[in-house]
């Protein structure tokens, strides 16, 4: 069944916090709040550290740079002032007079037992309610000339045209190399990324013995009713599933953009064969960047009694990309699938969605990769690899929440415990 265009929507990234009493606005809660949903698997017996204490250490830890590891997430709360571990929630040792900070081997066992996926629905609740600073390179505090006029002119580009009337989510795996298990085989997690704000709204780590198909749905299904129904949910051609689709808009009431390719050789047959050159160019896009130039052609159609569930239009990307200083182009023509009607996406938010679905490889995957050195790490011990991915995306969504559009620059900024805890709302 198709969504009404009016289909309910998520609050836009920076929605005003909800009024509780006229004049005054709610707080938005505090990371340690938020941390507090995650289930506790421990034994109650023995315990000396409250879990969203050590689940805290580990976020504040990553906001620093080049806390990536255990070992280094151990070392920054051993340096710790008594008045930090405080806030932090960390036991009163009455003998010694002092407050005790975890160790090592006491966040590796934690990390191995906490659920990845809980984690990071409860610091998405939290980022979500954060109204948004508009994102710099250089971070709140300061501007560069260069960056205003490269800002400027973003802001133009996007005036011409609407924005996407409804929110999206990107879906897409990715294999975390260092975390090589015992028998061979690497971890790998499957993530739910929100498109514009770039924040992880699911994670789901991948058994050794499947792939990121099965785990689609479970994956989609932590996602909460609002913010999934009336979306946009865009992947790539692997999940171009007719499963997927009908879960996608049967059960959860959403809408779909599915790239297609030789995975599925009837439908892009079909996709092919279409006359597309009778169909006029909708929607036309040019950019310059990264010392590349980047030409982009959509062609949007209507079908009726296409081979998959809920098919609407189908879409035609034609790209042309050259570095900058050849003459030389390379061109690409994909093929996607919707079930939104024309009245429901017009050709320029249907490219805007396509091109938003990159976001979670050339911004999260990336900057998880180069900033966070995620690829580096060689942790494996049973959920701890997913956990620590998790841990990553929280204080990377608390960074460009409050403005850092360069996360690396966000972490150096961050030296001092007490200006991270201040970020993470940790009175």
């Amino acid at each position: 069944m198709l969504a009404a265009p009016s289909s309910p929507m998520s609050l836009a990234p920076d929605a005003t916090p909800m009024l509780v009493a006229a004049g005054t606005v709610a707080a938005p809660p505090g990371l340690l709040d938020a941390l507090a949903q995650v289930p506790d698997p421990r034994d109650r017996r023995g315990v000396r550290f409250k879990l969203v204490t050590l689940l805290a250490v580990g976020v504040c830890a990553m906001t620093c740079a080049g806390h990536n590891s255990l070992t280094a997430i151990a070392e920054w709360v051993r340096r710790l002032d008594q008045d930090v571990l405080a806030r932090l929630g960390c036991p009163f040792d009455p003998f010694a007079g002092r407050f005790r900070a975890p160790g090592e081997r006491t966040l590796r066992d934690v990390f191995a037992r906490v659920d990845p996926g809980a984690l990071t629905a409860a610091g998405f609740a939290r980022l979500a309610t954060l109204a948004g600073t508009p994102a710099d390179a250089l971070g709140p505090d300061g501007v560069r000339e260069r960056e205003q006029r490269r800002a400027h002119r973003a802001a133009i580009r996007a005036s011409e045209q609407p924005p996407p009337r409804r929110q999206a989510f990107a879906v897409d795996g990715k294999c975390l190399r260092g975390a090589v298990r015992a028998d061979g085989s690497r971890a790998f997690i499957i993530t739910a990324v929100r498109h514009g704000d770039t924040l992880t709204a699911a994670l789901r780590e991948i058994g050794a013995k499947t792939n990121e198909i099965p785990a689609f749905a479970p994956l989609l299904d932590a996602v909460d009713d609002s913010d999934l129904a009336g979306a946009v949910v865009t992947v790539d051609a692997l999940h171009a599933q007719k499963e997927h689709a009908r879960y996608v808009v049967e059960d959860r009431r959403a809408h779909y953009l599915l790239s297609v390719k030789n995975n599925q050789p009837t439908l892009a047959r079909q996709l092919r064969a279409l006359p597309w050159r009778d169909v006029p160019i909708l929607h036309r896009s040019r950019d310059r960047g990264h010392g590349r130039e980047e030409v982009r052609e959509v062609k949007v159609c209507s079908v009726d009694g296409l081979m998959f569930p809920h098919a609407w239009q189908v879409v035609r990307i034609h790209r042309k990309r050259r570095r900058m200083g050849t003459k030389r182009w390379q061109t690409e023509t994909v093929y996607a699938v919707t079930d939104l009607s024309a009245h429901q996406a017009g050709a320029a938010e249907i490219a805007a969605w396509a091109r938003g679905h990159w976001i979670i490889e050339n911004t999260v995957h990336w900057t998880k990769d180069v900033t966070f050195a995620e690829d580096a790490s060689q942790v494996r011990r049973h959920r701890t690899p997913a956990v620590m991915s998790a841990l990553r995306d929280l204080a990377r969504g608390a960074l460009h929440r409050a403005g850092w559009a360069n996360i690396a620059s966000g972490r150096r900024a961050h030296t001092r415990p007490e200006t991270i805890l201040d970020l993470h709302g940790i009175p």
